[in-house]
């Protein structure tokens, strides 16, 4: 006579539901600074505008996009393009767009996920005015102009291409809410070393809508403050958001 064990019915359920529940946290993203997701493989696009406020001069606005290409869980690269416009004050107004390539190495559990990786960072796609860059590595030849010449114009005068590195983390509260927390490191070509400290909040937009979970692997709104230092002048961004996983 032979006896079959069996699995008492309500451990059987509780292994299903917990095989169900740990499959669903690695395959959801967790969000991250910056339009940002930390996802297992495939393709995240992000999205931002926002201001950008310092002391004496008159709010800028900005357009944020980037993109990037999760190899896997660890390893992840991309490109972003940041605009910048607005009036400076009475004398000046600013157009300005910068370009940034970036890789990222991600260590990541169910709930968090940390990150750091180099970016470069250039303002001319002129492959004449970036060769001239590289080769007058720790000179400012910044062209201003002395008559309009002002606090705001030097402030957000074109700082050319730069150097560095970012790194931060993102964490899950609850399925449909994360926080991040970033931080980054730029040295320019002209010397000049501006850091970036960022928070946000990210709300799980996926989750609320049958065609998003068809159709994505993440979906993500988030709004971010991020205080930028650079010369000892703080500026102020605040960016509403949207990350999507394909």
């Amino acid at each position: 006579m032979n006896t079959t064990w069996q699995w008492p019915d309500f451990l059987r359920k509780l292994g299903i539901s917990l095989l169900f529940l740990f499959a669903a946290s690695n395959a959801a993203g967790i969000p991250l600074p910056g339009q940002g997701i930390a996802q297992s493989k495939g393709m995240i696009a992000g999205m931002g505008v926002g201001t950008l406020k310092s002391s004496e001069c008159k709010t800028l606005w900005t357009w944020a996009g980037q993109g990037n290409y999760s190899y896997n869980s660890f390893l992840s690269g991309g490109a972003s393009i940041k605009f910048l416009g607005g009036n400076l004050d009475s004398a000046n107004n600013l157009i300005n767009q910068r370009y940034s390539v970036n890789m990222k190495f991600t260590h990541s559990k169910p709930r968090y996920a940390l990150f750091i990786g180099p970016i470069f960072s250039f303002e001319n796609t002129d492959l004449k005015t970036l060769r001239k860059e590289f080769s007058n590595i720790g000179e400012d030849d910044r062209d201003i102009d002395l008559d309009t010449d002002t606090y705001c114009s030097s402030l957000y005068a074109n700082i050319g291409s730069s150097i560095g590195y970012q790194s931060g983390g993102g964490f899950l509260l609850t399925p449909n809410w994360g926080i991040s927390a970033g931080h980054s490191l730029d040295l320019t070509f002209s010397g000049t070393l501006i850091t970036n400290l960022s928070g946000s909040v990210a709300f799980n937009l996926r989750e609320q809508f049958e065609k998003l979970n068809e159709n994505t692997k993440n979906f993500w709104l988030s709004l971010e403050y991020m205080a930028s230092l650079s010369e000892s002048k703080i500026s102020h961004h605040f960016i509403f958001g949207a990350a999507v996983g394909f």
